[in-house]
């Protein structure tokens, strides 16, 4: 072979070489396996050392990369030493990331900017404009965010660690740079206009520094469709530009797993773009769940996570790895790297509600503080146990109130009537008696409903995502117990009489807006759905006598991706009117939601309430559940004496005549 050939043949392998190694990268980075980790300057500077799996101290950086990792994202505010800035020591300025930045390049790895445009933490509870462009508005805020933007930028470039993908804006499905920026339910036209503005402005920064620099919008709606679907549906609108859809997952905040899966598959079938859940807290339970949902959306437009702030788990105090963690990411790695591996993913929950009717119900919460004061109750003279008599005269269901601490100071009870446990040991009763069993959650230390709805006084100094996380976990964990007790509600409330809202201040509807109340109802509506998809989630209102603000109240929680199955409506004359515009209202609510309906609140007209629930259209009328059947007062089923009345006769009646 001659010199000349030698030579081609060695220029034809290098070139075979290099598309094999680049072709090689690329595909390493297919799935982005990343995390935020912002924080490490400043535990490094407090002192933290980091060690790898041999006890070798290194750079923490380098121990991901080392552990599949292939994505970091860093975070970046304007001024933090500002007055109200993040960190006077310049935490997460240009300066820090810059330094952040060629570390992760050093390792090989991508890097994400995450721009806050603030001085301390922008999110859905807040995006505070940075402190050096307070009064700038209209277009003098655009610029400052180009300028600043193109700024940044251009010093990474410079420096030869430019971002692979550029976050314009934090989390910004309320808006951004508050308040010229902000947007909420009640958002007009012109507000929309100036949000996208401001980020059309990032945008033209990005596309002119970095044309070839992935552009992301950052939305905290991990399993909220609805609101994804309009967030972007508004940005083709107004000519807003993303290469990649990021969503922020956290189960106290965004829906179930099934949630998830369901959203992140329809915006993928729907845009067509890359989708990353670019924050979720890690734990040993999530992390590979929540990877295979991300592997798992269509025409692999799954392109990766990132863990949000990972290192606290990912590391003991000592600074050594926890072992069990990176398992996972091992784990994660080898099972990707096979190209006919597919994540068994459980598909979307069609939940489906299987109620037999007629609900016949009653609401006896106030059974043991009756019992308490010495009331037997009889039934022709018997004297047996008050769910056993309801249960001979047709009654099929019970309903029990909860409140969340009621001897506390201002609360229901010093004997902690109605409290957990004495819920639990009324629910016992019910079972027992192989009865169907509603649990009212108030939500309260006291009575909720369309006159006060007062927050629980362990939960006073909570609010945004501290009290929507609260009534997530109280919710999932009182459901937990009831299941764990043996005494599985079939159906739950999130809240009493909420169409003014509910824990308030906080959660109180104001106008329009009912943003907050959403946020709240939504957490709840998860919790349940986390622990048992099948029990049936019931939104009560007492809006029988007024069609024009059920509707209102509906149609804003529908829009705002509040997951529930029944309609919950009260009944009192004297408040709602009379039975000919009640059964209209409801005839009408039932035409317009196609969702099952339950008077869960009345006392009078006993006989033609059941029978206009009985009649409502398409049969979505479930049933009833009259308001304190023992006492004379309200469902006056039993006399002063604890003996049941001519009011009882009714309901075996109505029973078996019901499918005549």
């Amino acid at each position: 072979m001659n010199l000349k050939k030698l030579r081609i043949l060695s220029l034809l392998f290098l070139m075979t070489l290099s598309v094999s190694s680049f072709a090689s990268k690329n595909e390493e980075k297919k799935f982005r396996i990343g995390a935020d980790i912002s924080f490490v300057p400043q535990v490094e500077a407090q002192g933290m050392k980091f060690y790898d799996e041999n006890n070798v101290e290194r750079d923490v950086v380098e121990i991901l990369a080392n552990n599949h990792f292939n994505s970091i994202r860093l975070r970046i505010f304007v001024d933090p030493r500002a007055e109200k800035g993040y960190s006077k020591e310049g935490f997460c300025d240009l300066e820090n990331t810059l330094a952040m930045a060629k570390r992760i390049k050093k390792a090989g790895m991508e890097f994400t900017l995450d721009f806050h445009y603030s001085d301390t933490w922008a999110d859905p509870d807040k995006q505070f404009k940075p402190s050096s462009w307070e009064g700038a508005s209209g277009k003098a805020l655009e610029d400052s965010v180009y300028n600043y933007t193109k700024r940044v930028l251009t010093v990474l470039k410079k420096e030869g660690v430019a971002p692979d993908m550029v976050q314009v804006g934090n989390e910004i499905n309320h808006g951004m740079i508050w308040p010229e920026g902000k947007l909420m339910d009640d958002a007009t036209e012109d507000d929309w206009k100036t949000l996208m503005g401001l980020y059309v402005a990032g945008q033209k920064a990005v596309r002119e520094t970095l044309p070839d620099s992935k552009l992301m919008v950052h939305l905290a709606l991990g399993g909220q469709n609805g609101l994804s679907r309009d967030f972007l549906d508004k940005m083709k609108l107004y000519g807003a530009e993303y290469d990649v859809v990021g969503l922020s997952y956290y189960e106290k905040w965004h829906g179930t797993y099934s949630d998830l899966k369901e959203n992140l598959d329809d915006l993928a079938n729907t845009y067509g773009k890359p989708i990353v859940v670019c924050e979720y807290g890690a734990n040993q339970e999530n992390i590979k769940i929540i990877n295979d949902i991300v592997r798992s959306i269509p025409d692999n437009l799954g392109m990766g996570t990132m863990a949000w702030e990972p290192l606290r788990a990912y590391f003991g105090k000592d600074g050594k790895p926890v072992k069990e963690f990176f398992a996972i990411y091992e784990q994660i790695h080898q099972q990707y790297e096979d190209p006919n591996f597919s994540p068994k993913v459980d598909l979307p929950i069609e939940r489906t509600l299987a109620i037999e009717k007629p609900i016949i119900g009653a609401d006896i919460s106030f059974v043991p503080q009756m019992e308490a004061r010495g009331t037997k109750y009889t039934d022709k003279g018997v004297e047996k146990d008050v769910v056993e008599i309801l249960k001979d005269n047709s009654f099929n269901w019970i309903r029990l109130r909860l409140f969340v601490d009621p001897t506390s100071e201002g609360g229901y009870s010093k004997e902690g009537y109605c409290g957990l446990e004495e819920t639990i040991k009324m629910a016992k009763r019910v079972k027992a008696a192989g009865m169907k069993f509603l649990l009212d959650f108030h939500y309260s230390d006291t009575w909720a409903d369309p006159g006060k709805q007062f927050m629980p006084v362990s939960w006073a100094e909570l609010k945004g995502s501290a009290l929507e996380g609260k009534i997530y976990s109280y919710t999932n964990e009182v459901v937990r117990r009831f299941i764990d007790e043996g005494l599985r509600p079939e159906m739950i409330q999130i809240g009493n009489e909420i169409h003014n809202g509910m824990l308030w201040p906080v959660g109180k509807i104001e106008g329009d807006s009912a943003e907050s109340f959403c946020l709240l109802l939504r957490g709840a509506s998860a919790a349940v759905r986390e622990v048992d998809p099948d029990i049936g989630i019931m939104v009560h209102i007492a809006k029988a006598h007024d069609l024009k603000n059920s509707i209102k109240f509906f149609d804003k929680i529908i829009s705002r991706d509040v997951k529930f199955d029944i309609i919950g409506q009260s009944y009192y004359p004297e408040w709602h009117g009379n039975l000919e515009n009640m059964e209209s209202n409801m005839i009408e609510i039932a035409n317009r939601y196609h969702k099952p309906i339950i008077i869960v609140e009345y006392k009078e007209h006993k006989k033609e309430v059941n029978e206009i629930v009985k009649n409502l259209p398409n049969g979505l009328g479930l049933g009833t559940f009259i308001w304190e059947a023992t006492s004379p007062r309200w469902g006056d089923l039993f006399d002063r004496n604890g003996a049941t009345n001519k009011n009882m006769k009714i309901y075996p009646v109505f029973y078996n005549d019901y499918s005549k």
